[in-house]
């Protein structure tokens, strides 16, 4: 008998703002590698109390963010299994501190929802007054059919 271990069904949703977005290629195709930054608490000291949301997508978003649709900056809600957490990282053999802890999502779980667009990223407006263009055309008038004439007697007319 095995002693398996199985993960409970444990979601997640963090609401934070796009932190970085890159287009990696994988084993299997093209993906993109997301990174989110979420505040845990109100702090008006300036200190960082964020942490980092990480994941991977190869469907949805990828399309999202070749389109324009999921730059930096953007807010977003994610919702996800939690596959990991981590505070350290390994770099040329020594042993780092992350700058904010990371948790990383289940990159077949994760859902994405988006909210607000960077100030710098939103489209104009579709009316603006600077760019209303109005198309004069000739005033053409319209043709009238003459008014067919009444050839029987109204008063034979049988009701």
């Amino acid at each position: 008998m095995t002693n398996a271990t199985y993960a409970n069904f444990n979601s997640s949703s963090f609401q934070g703002t796009v932190l970085d977005i890159k287009v990696c290629n994988g084993e299997y195709g093209e993906f993109v590698a997301v990174t989110v930054i979420s505040n845990l608490a109100d702090n008006k000291s300036g200190a960082d109390t964020g942490i980092n949301v990480t994941f991977n997508n190869s469907n949805g978003m990828l399309g999202l963010h070749k389109k324009g649709w999921l730059p930096v900056g953007r807010q977003v809600t994610v919702t996800g299994i939690i596959s990991g957490v981590s505070e350290t990282y390994e770099k040329d053999g020594e042993l780092q501190l992350r700058k904010r802890p990371q948790i990383s999502l289940k990159s077949e779980t994760v859902q994405l929802h988006t909210g607000a667009m960077p100030k710098e990223k939103q489209a104009p407006t579709a009316i603006s007054a600077k760019r209303l263009i109005r198309r004069f055309e000739a005033k053409v008038e319209p043709t009238v059919d003459p008014t067919p004439a009444i050839t029987k007697d109204p008063a034979d007319v049988a009701f």
